[in-house]
């Protein structure tokens, strides 16, 4: 996921001799309402991949990472790539939806991200034994993330709160690849007669 977001940012980087964000991978990928309206649905899945600036991206990149490595790691690749794609699209519906109307344009992988760290505050609940920290490794960005969209109305809490949503409710359906693994085996004494 990052590998594509970089592409897609030095293509427009080159291609621009250094104005990304009037590149045209922005400007084909970006969610604009009247435009997905006219049938240009892509926007909703490409918007994910593509970034304004270098602090944009290089903020998303740094969180992914972090939050990415654990979240894959314990649900596998093709269970991981789930719950990121749909918390993306749910994310870029949520965006698209709250701003039909205007010309507001977005995009960018945190709704996607968002989703991922839903899925690791899910983890919490599928492994008791590693749950308090879990959920605080999640719920401090997940806090943090919103209240700075709403001080900042240039930020779509929207798909922020969208991608959350996807992330947590894929997360909660699937089974984690490595949940057995993970789960410390009961050491608990048996109480009453051994079993003949």
């Amino acid at each position: 996921m990052l590998g594509i977001c970089w592409a897609a940012f030095l293509f427009d980087l080159i291609v621009t001799g250094g104005n990304q964000p009037s590149g045209p991978l922005v400007s084909l990928g970006q969610i604009v309402p009247v435009l997905i309206q006219q049938g240009q649905w892509w926007r909703l899945i490409t918007s994910g991949f593509i970034h304004y600036g270098i602090l944009h991206i290089a903020f998303n990149s740094y969180a992914l990472f972090q939050v990415g490595l654990l979240v894959e790691y314990v649900y596998g690749s093709a269970r991981y790539f789930a719950i990121y794609m749909v918390a993306l699209v749910a994310g870029g519906f949520a965006a698209y939806y709250t701003t039909i109307g205007s010309n507001d344009a977005t995009a960018g992988a945190s709704g996607a991200i968002m989703g991922v760290f839903g899925a690791m505050a899910v983890l919490g609940f599928k492994l008791p034994h590693a749950r308090s920290v879990l959920l605080r490794s999640a719920l401090m960005p997940i806090v943090l993330t919103l209240g700075n969209g709403f001080v900042n109305p240039g930020i779509s809490n929207a798909g922020h709160i969208g991608g959350l949503i996807g992330g947590v409710a894929v997360a909660w359906i699937l089974t984690p690849a490595r949940l057995k693994q993970l789960v410390p085996q009961d050491s608990t004494p048996q109480l009453g007669p051994p079993d003949n």
